[in-house]
């Protein structure tokens, strides 16, 4: 069940109305995330705006769905890469394809440039480095569609987080992000060293990004590294393919 209330036409005011009414008029029907997020019109209308935006801007129908789907799986949000699959698919996407996209990859060398850009800052906070801002262009992508990336970051964070507070009815077929059992039992354990593939990083205790971290808990689960570098600091996450090394301590 919602943790927050779906507003229905019948239930909605006429602010709540209008914006269900634009939103069945665009999407043929209300997914049940727009009828959590109208319990605040302001933040409705703020999501549709910016969504609205990026949809007139330089990146393609396709790469925008990347985008969406990307971003979903590296949060961890079941509703929306299940919402973005099943749009995947009906685009044209083949399985391969969907799975290559979850890990910042295309056949396309463009589309994989604006993934791995996106990617980066989205865990990184936007700390991007030069060597990845260098390597997005040496791919073909333009100061504009850069700058539009971090754009669709912000907006599929939103509907990610948004989802993670409300938890609405999903209304898509199901696709997991991870295993219940994953989700359930997470097995932390120390390590010495956890080292990342060349063109990946965390952010280390003093928030500068590495492509090694020390002295740090890890917990593989659903096929992503949760590794906490510092008992205070988020958890950040990573891919398995994308970790090169991890040196466990001994269990005691």
């Amino acid at each position: 069940m919602s943790r927050l209330p779906l507003v229905t036409i019948d239930t909605a005011d006429t602010e709540q109305g209008e914006l269900l009414d634009e939103v069945q008029r665009q999407l043929g029907r209300v997914p049940n995330l727009y009828a959590a997020m109208a319990n605040s019109p302001a933040t409705l209308r703020g999501y549709l705006s910016l969504r609205d935006a990026l949809t007139a801007g330089k990146l393609g129908a396709k790469t925008r769905e990347q985008l969406a789907l990307l971003i979903a799986s590296d949060n961890g949000c079941e509703y929306c890469v299940s919402a973005h699959t099943m749009r995947a698919a009906k685009m044209g996407f083949t399985p391969a394809a969907i799975a290559a996209t979850r890990e910042a990859g295309a056949d396309n060398p463009h589309a994989e440039g604006v993934l791995r850009f996106a990617r980066e800052v989205l865990r990184t906070g936007g700390r991007v480095r030069d060597e990845q801002l260098a390597a997005a262009r040496n791919s073909g992508v333009s100061d504009g569609e850069l700058a539009e990336a971090v754009g669709h970051v912000a907006l599929n964070v939103l509907s990610n987080y948004f989802n993670h507070v409300a938890r609405p009815e999903l209304d898509f077929p199901l696709v997991p992000t991870a295993t219940k059992e994953a989700v359930m039992s997470p097995k932390w354990r120390a390590a010495d060293t956890v080292a990342l593939v060349a063109g990946y990083t965390l952010t280390d205790a003093d928030g500068q990004p590495t492509s090694t971290v020390r002295n740090v808990r890890v917990a593989i689960e659903g096929g992503f590294a949760h590794i906490s570098v510092d008992g205070s600091a988020p958890v950040q996450m990573v891919s398995a393919p994308a970790v090169a090394l991890i040196t466990y301590r001994p269990e005691s």
